[in-house]
């Protein structure tokens, strides 16, 4: 029988074609960068390397919760954001570490310290206000009459009293600081000067503050008054975004003057105004018609100074919460760029006008 002729069968055979993964490589190094504390920084990194690449950003080489991307953010440093900044990138053949990015940071200038000096009649009320942004922090708070006498001055107020307010709601007060060693330190470590003496009239306190607070200064006797606050916390994450002070104005030595001071380096920009005309429509009486603003420097002279002010500066008012003056009225405002110092703002009627007056100070952003 003969047999089928047989089928030939061929038989192929392919090579796998396999690809080694290739572990990551950093083309681009994450740079360093120095920012103003509150500002924002950021990080970079470009690697090569089989995908998926996966990032693990380190800040003195501890991982950063969340910080896994190619970028690395902070919107808004603060100080204890400065050092070194590295990247792990990582794939399924390896990882590889950036080369270190520092970061520095450098505090602007700050609000330190507010000062009122005026006259007030028996039973009339100074009000100062001021608002600790970023949290709570000790403020020291001071209505000094007996010991401006020891200073040369006049007919000083014999016994103040100092009350602080968050709205209508009394928080704490003092008539007799009782020449506490505590608030004596305090006042050293401010650079505060000494009162006259531990058994002195005037009256001090130490308080937490956070939001917006106002003191109430007055006396059953007329005289001369110096209203002080410092900050005397630590850091600068919390810190005075605003101060301000309310007062009749008069003429020669009864002018409303308040002085501040800046603590830091670089410069700061700040909006200041001195408000008469506007508080009418709050309901205040006999305000000021037509107020002044100078800016001096302790160390110099005038350095800046606005009669009526500029609808320009309606943004600025915006920006910090201040309330917006009348349109087309003869309130004063003027935004300027200061170092780190002390500096007094004067608030005078032109042509000698007399009435109430609003003077504040903004921290621009």
């Amino acid at each position: 029988m003969d047999l089928p002729e047989e089928v030939g069968i061929s038989i192929y055979s392919f090579d796998a074609m396999v690809v080694a993964a290739t572990a990551p490589t950093i083309t681009s190094q994450p740079s360093a960068s120095s920012v103003a504390v509150g500002s924002a920084a950021s990080f970079s990194v470009v690697a090569d390397g089989t995908a998926p690449l996966s990032y693990q950003w380190r800040k003195d080489g501890v991982a950063i919760s969340g910080a896994t991307s190619s970028t690395y953010t902070i919107a808004s440093t603060k100080t204890t954001d400065a050092g070194s900044y590295t990247v792990v990138v990582t794939n399924s053949a390896g990882s590889v570490t950036s080369s270190a990015a520092t970061l520095t940071l450098s505090a602007l200038p700050r609000l330190y310290s507010l000062a009122v000096r005026t006259a007030l009649e028996a039973d009339q009320i100074l009000i100062v206000g001021f608002t600790m942004s970023g949290g709570g922090k000790n403020v020291l708070l001071r209505a000094v009459g007996p010991t401006l006498g020891a200073f040369g001055v006049p007919g000083t107020m014999v016994d103040p009293k100092l009350d602080l307010y968050s709205g209508s709601t009394l928080i704490t007060s003092n008539d007799n600081w009782g020449g506490s060693p505590s608030l004596a330190a305090t006042f050293t470590s401010a650079g505060a000067f000494a009162y006259a003496s531990a058994t002195s009239l005037d009256a001090a306190l130490v308080a937490s503050i956070n939001g917006g607070r106002t003191a109430h200064v007055y006396g059953r006797t007329a005289g001369a008054v110096l209203v002080e606050g410092y900050d005397v916390g630590t850091g600068d994450a919390q810190r005075f975004t605003s101060l301000a002070a309310r007062n009749r104005v008069g003429t020669g030595a009864n002018i409303l003057i308040a002085g501040f001071s800046l603590a830091g380096e670089g410069m700061r920009n700040l909006l200041i105004r001195a408000v008469g005309p506007t508080l009418g429509a709050f309901g205040v009486p006999s305000v000021l018609t037509d107020p002044k603003l100078e800016i001096y420097q302790s160390s110099g002279g005038k350095i800046g100074e606005n009669d009526n002010w500029s609808s320009m500066l309606a943004t600025a008012f915006s920006s910090v919460g201040a309330f917006p003056l009348t349109q087309g009225s003869k309130d004063a405002a003027i935004t300027i760029s200061l170092p780190a110092g002390g500096y007094t703002v004067q608030v005078s009627g032109v042509d000698g006008g007399l009435g109430e007056a609003l003077v504040e100070i903004y921290e621009l952003p």
